[in-house]
């Protein structure tokens, strides 16, 4: 399979709102961590405003990618985006196995060495990380994060707003409710209903989301 890549300039990072974020400089293992300081983030300008689609407008920017961790607030974004004509991007590792008659939206960030099934369907403003498997006619459906190792069997379905933990496994035809959270390790062999904290081996329900 041969696969174009197209490469961007990054003009700015945006914080959508107008103050600038509050800063928390906490102690970690290793030397070197980026925070935004005076205006910029890794060197690159750091735009502080809520109406940020009318400024990328203004200066000529016509393409987004919103990474936003929290799955709601990068679709509230995402949405603010489209709704003002800007287009959403997608930004997918070369090392992405992308299998036959799988189906993209926009807005997706793929991770390197993750695997997308036969027939599989991602929805706009899925963030899969980093050597994420996901089989055959899986449905991701829209702002779902998928952390680093996570494994789908085939037919499962992901409902919105969900978040996958690292090296969670969900088995065969199994569906999680949206706005579900599903712990680091969990296995997941029954179905999970909506608003949901599941965790353990097999996972159960220990919470509500609110």
């Amino acid at each position: 399979m041969v696969r174009r890549i197209k490469s961007w300039e990054n003009c700015f990072f945006i914080h959508p709102e107008n103050d600038p974020p509050e800063i928390k400089k906490i102690s970690r293992v290793v030397s070197q961590f980026s925070y935004p300081e005076d205006g910029k983030f890794k060197n690159v300008p750091l735009i502080c405003k809520k109406n940020w689609p009318e400024f990328l407008i203004q200066n000529k920017v016509n393409k987004v990618l919103i990474t936003i961790s929290d799955p709601i607030e990068r679709w509230i974004e995402m949405k603010k985006a489209y709704d003002s004509g800007l287009e959403l991007i997608n930004a997918i590792h070369p090392s992405t196995l992308l299998l036959k008659e799988c189906i993209l939206g926009k807005n997706i960030i793929i991770h390197p060495r993750s695997t997308i099934g036969y027939k599989a369907e991602i929805d706009d403003g899925v963030i899969v990380n980093i050597g994420t498997q996901i089989d055959h006619h899986c449905k991701i459906e829209k702002a779902v994060t998928i952390d680093p190792g996570v494994t789908l069997a085939g037919n499962v379905l992901i409902e919105n707003f969900c978040t996958i933990h690292t090296r969670a496994v969900i088995i065969n035809r199994i569906k999680i409710g949206s706005n579900s959270i599903i712990g680091a390790g969990t296995v997941i062999i029954r179905d999970v209903e909506p608003n949901s904290k599941v965790v353990g081996v097999p996972g159960k329900k220990i919470k509500a989301v609110i």
